[in-house]
């Protein structure tokens, strides 16, 4: 109710709007016009700006309504699985150390806690191919928790008739990179080798499908890498609706000014900004204490790009500037993005973060012809040179994560995704289509991408970050 008393203003203009101009776009509906209008007043910049940090976690944490017949078991990961991953990401992140705080390393936490999203009586033990999915919650890397994604969690358990893993991974800016992608390497370690008293056996990881939604989209890319290159058992296929790939922001559509994305517009200044607090100024001192560090002592190699270097001011609140290229922060920006799990990869037409997408998409599929920059790291070096069978989907007329709408694309994104799992752990004896990349319209109906789609192929400041302020 208060929640109606907060937005009723919203809705009584959305609606005259919706009839006397019509929608933003011809194939909205009134429902899906108003959900984004919500979504979008909820991350508008001005009311980001007016709060803390705390305030803006604690209101992101509001848990979403589950789905009706699903059930969800609450419980917590050990830290055995933490540490063990721990051992791994030491090994992998071995090139960029001088460049991370060691703090990650400290759990400090008793447990990474987590839930089971399932329908009851779903057989899911007996069955012979064990069907589940590890999902990462979206929310930029410091916002959102397991519980504010249950409307999708619970609707691709039942849709995809799976067992769904959802876990509290930690969020910046109290936790730095890598600590995130420790926690998943946990979680998939635990789904791997489970503990005497778990309630399931260790499942074969041809089973397991790693999914996630904006941040969670980008890490669940940031997990494959990780199990790639520490040699690890990989998954059955690797699910990302709107993945956060690139965290130096560096294609075109970030700085679309015509996009009705609810993502604020990066043109008006980089990154959002928060009432200064406990938290913020903690963080604010520990990174400036890291640039000093990485800076004046130099530790090792430079793995950044001039444009990194902002005077003091970190771009983003989950990794330092001279660690945005780190592949597991960035996978758009890997030396190589082959020998991964199939990926299916969705965004919408008319998000931020299509282009960058697009040219991850790409680059999987086809690495020889699609390269990351130079500072990066060669292609030619990597031991990975096997494309990854990738699917692209780009849905007209849709926003971030548009899943979250009512809205026939929806339904056909779900279709597809579950359609994806099935073929990928085998459920459907059918093999799985070569790479392809698809625009798809608001009948559910298949073509090629359309031309504004192919000008990030020929971009020239792939992994440069705009020449812009923040506001």
């Amino acid at each position: 109710m208060a929640d109606f008393i907060k937005f009723s203003p919203l809705l009584i203009s959305t609606t005259i709007k919706h009839y006397l101009n019509g929608p933003p776009r011809p194939s909205w509906d009134l429902k899906c016009h108003v959900t984004w209008a919500v979504i979008r007043s909820i991350f508008s910049v001005s009311k980001s700006n007016a709060k803390t940090t705390e305030q803006m976690q604690e209101e992101s944490f509001r848990s979403a309504p589950a789905q009706a017949g699903v059930m969800i078991n609450e419980f917590k990961i050990n830290n055995q699985h933490g540490y063990e991953a721990q051992v791994h990401l030491e090994k992998i992140l071995k090139p960029y150390e001088h460049v991370l705080d060691t703090e990650w390393k400290d759990l400090k936490h008793d447990g990474i806690n987590a839930e089971w999203v399932q329908v009851p009586n779903d057989g899911w033990e007996t069955r012979e191919i064990r069907k589940t999915i590890l999902f990462l919650h979206g929310g930029g890397y410091y916002l959102s928790n397991k519980e504010s994604h249950r409307g999708i969690t619970s609707s691709l358990a039942k849709k995809a008739n799976a067992r769904i893993l959802v876990i509290d991974y930690r969020l910046a800016p109290q936790n730095q990179f890598p600590a995130a992608l420790q926690d998943a390497l946990a979680a998939y370690l635990y789904l791997l080798n489970p503990p005497k008293d778990a309630w399931f056996e260790p499942l074969n990881p041809k089973n397991i499908v790693i999914s996630g939604a904006s941040a969670g989209g980008g890490l669940s890319l940031a997990l494959g890498l990780a199990i790639r290159d520490a040699g690890l058992p990989s998954c059955a296929g690797i699910i990302c609706w709107s993945p956060m790939v690139d965290l130096t922001h560096s294609t075109p559509s970030m700085l679309d000014e015509e996009s009705i994305d609810f993502l604020p517009n990066l043109a008006k200044g980089f990154g959002v900004t928060h009432v200064e607090s406990q938290v913020s100024k903690e963080f604010k001192e520990k990174a400036a204490a890291l640039t000093a560090k990485i800076k004046k002592q130099n530790l090792g190699p430079k793995i950044w790009h001039d444009s990194f270097d902002r005077s003091d001011e970190r771009l983003e609140l989950y990794a330092p500037n001279e660690g945005l290229a780190i592949p597991y922060v960035s996978p758009m920006l890997a030396e190589s993005l082959c020998n991964l799990s199939p990926l299916l990869l969705v965004a919408g037409d008319d998000e931020r973060l299509r282009d960058e997408i697009i040219y991850f998409a790409h680059r999987s599929a086809e690495p020889t012809k699609y390269k990351g920059p130079s500072y990066a790291g060669k292609f030619e070096k990597s031991p990975f040179k096997t494309p990854t069978n990738t699917t692209l989907e780009i849905y007209e007329e849709m926003v971030h994560v548009f899943q979250i709408l009512e809205h026939d694309s929806t339904t056909k994104s779900y279709e597809r995704t579950v359609e994806f799992i099935n073929k990928v752990t085998k459920v459907l004896n059918e093999p799985l289509p070569p790479s392809s990349y698809n625009c798809i319209n608001g009948k559910g109906e298949f073509g090629p991408l359309k031309e504004h789609h192919k000008k990030v192929l020929n971009w020239e400041n792939i992994g440069i970050v705009p020449n812009i302020t923040r506001n």
